[in-house]
């Protein structure tokens, strides 16, 4: 890209209202400090208020040695980056799910590179038309064929499996259980049927936003929905509901020493340090612990869901992430500055995050906010609904 192309793609995404930047905060409990004042955050993805909490972090710290306080790996996976750490999650994760785990930095990095080998000349990817970006980055790199369905719909994907499975060896459905922008569920039981039903499919499962969200000690809708060995490939992340850094992909032992040989992202990056590798197991008994917490998010969320639904709005979500689609870039950032206004920080999510014309305000809920903050925020709802209203 030369400077002009750059300098015009900038003034373009300044023109439609799509321009990001990013900006430091100070974030404590539920609370945001923005431009000086406190703000209630609905923009965060700490989902159990786990990774905020005061208490469990002076719980690590307590916990930490000067030993045990290794803040660098200084190196990949397959030289000398895999400590006692790494393996202990590992261990600890495989026996929780009964499947291989392999760890790895981030979920895009997991995503992106398990799908791009995953795939190969006899491989049929058929994704969700929703899927996450980090999925479709690896899809496009394996060079497999692929196909997107549309959204949780199991008649177009079957539709499809007839059409295909005779030109290939193996289908790979991909799919979220907890979708990041719409909140909704992914049809997991029928899916697993398809795979019943159709003996060269494979299941794969994206847990991001439903792992220690939901299942018993959190481990996810799949396992609460008790279909963990059905499915093939299960991806969790670290960095939300359970308040760590990293991710790891949950397949059988050959999968695992395979992805181990050819995963570029693993290969190729220094591991995570293993300071947080420990914290990563230490989280794992926390939402083990978190019962009540998850009880208290289900709850919240239902009752801003019923709010939204008793003033009219269309709700898509089944989850502790509420969308408001507003459309425009336009609707969503100035939607933005209400709800701070009125004490929530909710950023617009705009092009390229959700397709045109259906931006919106994402409400992500936390076990951290009791009754009288979701009272708040459903009179806060109920106040927007008719600033919309004026400002057609």
């Amino acid at each position: 890209m030369t400077d002009q192309m750059i300098s015009a793609f900038l003034a373009s995404c300044k023109a439609n209202g799509s321009l990001r930047s990013v900006n430091p905060h100070r974030q404590n409990d539920i609370y945001i400090d923005y431009n000086g004042e406190k703000l209630i955050n609905l923009s965060s993805n700490d989902y159990l208020n786990l990774g905020h909490d005061l208490t469990i972090r002076q719980e690590f710290l307590a916990f930490l040695s000067a030993s045990d306080a290794l803040f660098s790996s200084t190196s990949s996976r397959l030289l000398t980056g895999t400590f006692a750490e790494h393996s202990l999650f590992e261990e600890k994760a495989s026996k929780l799910f009964h499947k291989s785990c392999l760890m790895f930095n981030s979920g895009f990095d997991a995503n992106s590179g398990i799908l791009q080998v995953l795939g190969g000349k006899e491989t049929l990817f058929l994704a969700d038309k929703l899927i996450h970006a980090s999925m479709i980055d690896g899809i496009k790199g394996s060079g497999a064929k692929f196909m997107r369905f549309a959204h949780n719909d199991i008649e177009h994907l079957e539709t499809l499996i007839i059409k295909y499975q005779e030109k290939f060896k193996e289908i790979i459905i991909i799919t979220e259980a907890v979708f990041s922008m719409d909140g909704d569920f992914a049809p997991l039981n029928k899916l697993v049927l398809l795979k019943e039903k159709y003996p060269l499919i494979k299941l794969y499962v994206d847990e991001a936003h439903s792992f220690g969200v939901y299942g018993k000690s959190g481990l996810g809708l799949c396992c609460k929905l008790n279909i963990l060995d059905k499915v093939d490939y299960i991806l969790c992340t670290l960095g939300k509901a359970a308040g760590s850094c990293g991710a790891f992909f949950l397949c059988d032992a050959m999968t695992k020493e395979y992805l181990i040989n050819t995963v570029r992202p693993f290969i190729f990056t220094t591991s995570l340090p293993p300071v947080n590798a420990l914290h990563a197991s230490f989280m794992l008994n926390k939402l083990n612990e978190a019962e009540k917490r998850r009880e208290s998010l289900e709850k919240a969320a239902g009752q801003v869901r019923s709010c939204l639904k008793d003033l009219g709005f269309n709700v898509i979500s089944s989850s502790q992430i509420i969308p408001i689609v507003v459309n425009t870039n336009e609707a969503a950032v100035k939607g933005s500055e209400f709800f701070k206004e009125h004490g929530f920080f909710v950023l617009p999510i705009r092009h390229p995050t959700v397709p045109v014309g259906q931006a919106r305000l994402r409400l992500s809920l936390s076990a951290g906010m009791d009754e009288t903050v979701i009272e708040k925020l459903c009179a806060v709802i109920e106040k927007f609904k008719d600033f919309l209203e004026k400002d057609k």
